[in-house]
Formats: structure tokens, sequence, C-alpha cells
């Protein structure tokens, strides 16, 4: 197999409770890698001393950084990145456990030059790290071997399936990626977005990472939902305005990569990018003319393209 140079991202930010089992794992891959990049975001607990007692251990290995002021998650991760020399460069989150042989595996596709991105799924677990019997793909709706045949762009145009912390990326691809949008927690969603338009991904239909849950994650990805938190998190949508934020998103990617777009990629994103501004509308205007969008997002079948189908509709009709 081609030899690569390797870094990992870490963005941190209070983890002193989890981050020392994160880092070894990293340190026991088969794998080795070249260099751990660490951003720490101004953390008020002991993060940054466990961070510097691991570069005094490995000076050779680890890079570390100290944000001045709290710059989120994906600022933070934006720093991490842009510091990564790697080839190939993996994104970690600071609670979760990698198995041994990850970095390993993942590497593997990296061998075909079209290959630009590679993810896993992870297993989801309590803090302990015991299983809690579900995958971050299958309560995303997918399964790994079923999204190995889905076609790229379209599924990841509907709902990033991988998280941050499941992917590994060329370096050469930080110069369409940095700088982010400026939206919140936007980077899962924005590397698997240009990646998918230039049909880069790759899926290894494997767990290799503990998704740790403990209460408080930097996001709710790795939480199962009962039916009452899915109407909540439904209001919760129209409240934030996550399309106005989907709009901002799938607009913001057409202008970065509009030059390396084919067509049928860029048709799809712009489709995309009016289904989020009519749902986003329909909070603002009264209700013919939202039964109107309604219609016009069931009929153009962009309800089922780029959002839950008739659940949307209903979303839509009852929920504003």
């Amino acid at each position: 197999m081609k030899i690569f140079t390797i870094s990992v991202a870490i963005a941190a930010y209070n983890g002193e409770e989890f981050i020392s089992a994160q880092l070894d794992s990293i340190l026991a891959q088969t794998v080795k890698v070249t260099e751990i990049v660490i951003c720490d975001d101004n953390s008020t607990d002991k993060t940054w001393d466990i961070v510097q007692s691991y570069r005094e251990k490995y000076p050779e290995l680890f890079k570390i950084f100290r944000n001045d002021k709290n710059s989120g998650c994906s600022g933070n991760f934006e720093k991490a990145l842009s510091h990564c020399t790697g080839d190939i460069i993996f994104l970690a989150d600071q609670d979760d456990v990698w198995q041994k042989n990850k970095v390993e595996k993942m590497l593997q596709p990296f061998t075909d030059p079209k290959i630009l991105g590679v993810y896993s799924d992870s297993l989801i677990v309590d803090r302990n790290l015991e299983s809690l019997n579900c995958t971050h793909l299958q309560l995303r709706g997918y399964s790994p071997a079923r999204l190995g045949a889905m076609p790229q762009v379209e599924t990841f145009a509907r709902r990033v399936p991988p998280a941050a912390h499941d992917m590994a990326i060329r370096r050469t691809v930080l110069k369409q990626l940095l700088p982010f949008p400026k939206l919140k927690n936007v980077h899962d969603s924005f590397i698997g977005l240009v990646i998918a338009a230039q049909y880069g991904w790759a899926v290894i239909p494997e767990t290799l990472t503990l998704f740790r849950q403990h209460g408080n994650n930097a996001s709710n990805s790795g939480q199962k939902q009962t039916l009452a938190g899915m109407f909540r998190t439904a209001k919760k949508s129209i409240a934030d305005d996550t399309f106005l934020w989907n709009t901002k998103l799938h607009s913001f990617t057409l202008a970065r990569l509009k030059a390396q777009l084919d067509d049928k990629v860029e048709m799809l994103l712009k489709e995309r990018v009016l289904h989020s501004e009519n749902r986003s509308k329909m909070g603002k205007v009264n209700f013919f003319y939202r039964l109107w969008l309604i219609i016009e997002e069931l009929f153009s079948f962009r309800y089922f393209r780029f959002a839950r189908g008739i659940k949307s509709v209903i979303q839509d009709l009852l929920l504003r």
C-alpha cells in the first residue's frame, strides 16, 4: 500500500474527562500517525494541561494551539485543519475512542487518486463505552452497505450521512474547504457536500469509532429520538429556521465550487437552494401563500429529494 503521511485534527474544549482516552487510542493505532494537531478553544478546565503533558511526552508528534477566545466547534476545527501537513487528515472528536485498526482500514481507499475522502460508521456508546446498540449511520437512517450503492451527490444534498469524526480527507481538498462558511456547526455538512459534489467519497462499512454520549457532547447527532423528541426537533427546526441555514450552506457550496461542478451537480444544488428558500419563506407568509409553496415543493418532488417526504409536508402544514 502507498505510504501516506497522516495528520489527526482535534478540536478540543473542556474535554478533561475523556480526551486522554481518545489520544491513547490514536497512539495505539496499527498504522502510526505522523502528527496530532490539537486546537484548544480556550478551555476553562484542565484540557490544556493534559494536552501539554502529551506534547512533553511526544514532542515530535503533537502540535498544539490555544485560542485566545472561544471560536466555536467549526471555527476550532478550521484552525486545526489549517495547521495539518499530512497527505491524509483524520478529523477526531475529543471524547471518542478509535478502534485500533481505524487508520489502517480508512487509508486503503486512498490508493485510488479519485478518492478525496473516506468515511466509516461509528458505534454509539455511553460514557463508560458500553454499546447503546445503534450506529451513527443507522441513527441517521442509512446503512453503510446501502450508501455505497446510492448516488453520492443526491444523498449528501438531502442529508450528509457521516459526522466529521468518521471522516478522513486528502489535504489537497483543503483549498476548497477553507475557510468554512460562517455558519454554526457547519464543518461536517460542508466537508461532506464539497467532496460529494466531486463524486469523491468512499465508504468503509464498519464501525471504526466508539462515539461516546455523555450529556455534554458538542452536538446531539448521536442521540436516539422518541416520537415526542422528533416533534420537538421539528418545532425547533422551524423556530431556528434551519432552512435558512441550509440555503446559505448550499449557496456557499455552489459559489465555492462553481468552476469544478458538472451541469448535473450544479442544477441539483440549485434545486436544493430553492427548496430551502421556499421552506424558509413559509414561516414568514400567510397560510394561503404557504399552502402554495407547499404544493410547489410537493409536485416538484423536492420534498422527497431533499427532505422527509410526507412527514415534511405535514411539518410545514401543521407546525408553523
